[in-house]
């Protein structure tokens, strides 16, 4: 009795194996479902980019050495208005416009939907990640209420003739960006820029200022948090929260391990005074999405650190599945089932 029960089972578990070899042969590849909104946004974004290196040749400003690829994204190693240190492969990976739809895919498993509002805050570190965001929005006719900041890490937007606030605003001026942002602060220590140099600080503030931008500079973080989430609600209110870069506002003043990418409603549960945007809104039961740590968010995606080549919107992981036959798994259910149940009924019969 004891061996032909383990027959029955070894004959199911056969049965299991040959499913699961038949499902992996019948794999294929194909585009996603939403493969055209993120070409759409890939290709907006690559515009961006362009009118961007244009703005920048119009100001004198040259190619940094790190900027590989060419693409004007990438700022200067150091400069008066730089706030911290960055990684120059992290910057130029996202310096790619399959980065927006990358944004495209976090949106839509954030659970966002074309006419929903979310909320975005972004330093000046990752320029082209900002863009991204911004791109993917507009392609799946999100509305982005954004807060911008000045300050940014080596190798981002660090070039005080052109700072990200001055890109996405004359990106609107220009007729490609739909909206501008609705609020600018000094970004750096203190959200105020600190450590800047002070007269180069005022004269790129009053630049801004001159788009017809409001500038905040609160030094008091529950005060700046409050005057965003307060922005936000009244835009809003917002169906998602996305961070890009490490301003203080968003992260908080604890040095925090966030997950990448999107962050599910109620993940994060300790939330003190010291938090930030973040940590705040998952806790009340908003998805977020955090874009830092940018090694890692690629991977996730099967996407490129640093590729040696950017490859035309719609060749690269990001836009193609992997999809299973189900008659593979039909096929195993059918045979276990089948195996077992006429199986043990035979052996009830014997018994």
């Amino acid at each position: 009795m004891e061996r032909a029960k383990r027959l029955i089972l070894c004959l199911a578990a056969v049965w299991l194996l040959a499913g699961a070899v038949l499902t992996a042969a019948g794999a294929r590849t194909e585009r996603t479902a939403d493969c055209g909104v993120k070409v759409e946004a890939a290709k907006r974004m690559g515009e961006w980019m362009d009118a961007v290196k244009e703005m920048k040749a119009q100001a004198g400003l040259g190619l940094t050495e790190e900027d590989l690829h060419g693409t004007g994204l990438m700022g200067a190693g150091y400069t008066l208005i730089t706030t911290t240190l960055g990684d120059p492969a992290a910057k130029r990976t996202t310096c790619n416009p399959d980065m927006a739809a990358l944004a495209a895919e976090l949106l839509d498993q954030a659970g966002v939907r074309p006419g929903d509002t979310v909320g975005a805050g972004f330093s000046g570190s990752f320029p082209a990640m900002n863009l991204a965001v911004l791109a993917a929005c507009q392609a799946l006719d999100v509305k982005c209420v954004y807060i911008a900041s000045v300050g940014a890490s080596t190798y981002g937007a660090n070039q005080p003739e052109l700072t990200f606030p001055d890109m996405v605003c004359r990106l609107h001026q220009a007729g490609m960006l739909d909206r501008m942002p609705s609020l600018v602060t000094p970004g750096g220590d203190y959200d105020c820029g600190a450590e800047m140099d002070p007269e180069l600080r005022e004269q790129v503030l009053s630049r801004i200022r001159s788009y017809g931008v409001e500038i905040m500079e609160e030094r008091d973080f529950q005060a700046n948090l409050s005057d965003r989430m307060e922005l936000y609600e009244a835009e809003g209110p917002i169906r998602c929260f996305i961070g890009v870069g490490g301003n203080i506002s968003t992260l908080g003043l604890e040095d925090e391990d966030i997950p990448c990418g999107v962050i599910p409603p109620e993940t994060i549960r300790n939330v003190s005074d010291r938090s930030g945007l973040l940590q705040r809104y998952n806790a009340q039961g908003l998805p977020v999405i955090h874009l830092l740590n940018i090694r890692r968010l690629v991977a996730d995606y099967g996407l490129t650190f640093d590729p040696e080549q950017l490859l035309p919107p719609g060749e690269s992981a990001i836009y193609f599945e992997t999809v299973y036959p189900k008659w593979g798994a039909v096929l195993c259910l059918v045979g276990v089932a089948a195996t077992t149940g006429l199986g043990f009924r035979r052996l009830r019969r014997e018994d």
